[in-house]
């Protein structure tokens, strides 16, 4: 499984701007929060809320927000934004479990508020009072959590940026509190021992998918080739960064899918675990994607005799390609279909002589 940190949801994201002036705020809002919706969805992603958050959106009357949603949209002609979508995402944000408090195991921080400190404030001030009262509570609790621990602990808070960006120039948010009582079931003890203490502590934001991607890199992503959602994140990754560098044109990158056996053959043939060998394939793989391959693609023959490519049913034409010359001397075996796009069959050596 890739390292996906923990991640901390802010309410901005679910925050309806209710006090909306524009259709671009609100589209914004919209094209934040479903910008996050896959991967805050993801069953293999650990995602909390802040349940003093939570209690703040449903105190403050502002959450659910189906009906005030659909008069925004009216008011400002905007069709094309489906409001139960948006809801829905809002919901299923806002169910998951554990809550931040839970994956803790603090309740509750009591802390000096004259000594408390977010920055940038800005987190906290374009928040309605309630809610920004919930996020500084959580952000209290990692703050705990973190110094009970002895270092930072895998937390990434999930953002949006807001006017004025200038106040968003530092992807971390710093923390820093007098605490005087904690309640946790499952440190008390601990607990009792150090209180009160003075606790610093910070943690990375990111303000898009793409951006906790970027920060986890292509290895990272690829973990240990278990999954595909795994192995698409890490090749999409690695495709953004070589577009990104001036490789490639992105009106010619392709769309591709993995074959049944693709990730099977890769962990048989050690192309796993985060190594050299790994990222030599996902290199592959994203310089196929993006139409600028890394080796030559040979056809991928229909016997050892035969100068006849190989071809399925369904006309795709199969291909194969170097990844590695020492050795067993690896290779790529994958098939183009007739629309264009592409579909990495397996790994295997060259003797093999076998595509999936």
């Amino acid at each position: 499984m890739a390292a996906f940190p923990d991640i901390v949801v802010d309410p901005y994201l679910v925050f309806l701007p209710h006090h909306c002036e524009s259709l671009e705020q609100l589209e914004a809002f919209v094209e934040n929060l479903l910008g996050w919706a896959d991967l805050l969805n993801r069953g293999d992603v650990n995602v909390h809320f802040p349940s003093a958050c939570l209690d703040g959106l449903v105190g403050s009357g502002q959450y659910p927000y189906g009906h005030e949603l659909k008069r925004m949209t009216s008011r400002f002609g905007a069709t094309h934004l489906s409001e139960d979508l948006v809801c829905r995402v809002a919901q299923r944000v806002l169910d998951r479990t554990p809550t931040l408090e839970e994956r803790c195991s603090i309740n509750i921080v009591v802390f000096d508020h004259k000594t408390y400190r977010v920055e940038p404030g800005i987190y906290v001030s374009r928040l309605a009072e309630q809610i920004g009262w919930g996020l500084k509570h959580g952000l209290a609790v990692i703050a705990c959590y973190q110094h009970h621990n002895g270092s930072r602990t895998g937390f990434l808070l999930a953002s949006a940026k807001s006017d004025p960006l200038e106040a968003f120039k530092d992807e971390e948010v710093r923390i820093s509190a007098h605490v005087e009582e904690i309640d946790s079931p499952a440190d008390a003890d601990d607990w009792v021992k150090v209180l009160p203490v003075q606790v610093e502590e910070s943690m990375p934001v990111a303000f898009s998918r793409d951006s906790i991607l970027e920060q986890l890199g292509h290895l990272r992503l690829w973990g240990d080739a278990e999954s595909e959602q795994d192995a698409r994140d890490a090749i999409d990754t690695r495709v953004k960064e070589l577009l990104a560098t001036g490789t490639g044109n992105r009106e010619r990158v392709k769309e591709y899918r993995l074959g049944a056996e693709f990730l099977a053959s890769a962990r048989a043939n050690a192309f796993a675990s985060r190594s050299d060998l790994a990222g030599n394939l996902i290199d592959s793989c994203a310089r196929i994607v993006i139409d600028v391959p890394k080796h030559e693609l040979k056809p991928f023959r229909v016997s050892e005799y035969s100068d006849e490519q190989l071809m399925r049913a369904d006309g795709a034409r199969a291909w194969r390609t170097h990844l590695t010359h020492a050795g067993p001397a690896f290779r790529l075996m994958l098939w183009t279909l007739p629309g264009g796009s592409v579909e990495f069959a397996n790994v295997g050596p060259k003797n093999q002589l076998e595509i999936h």
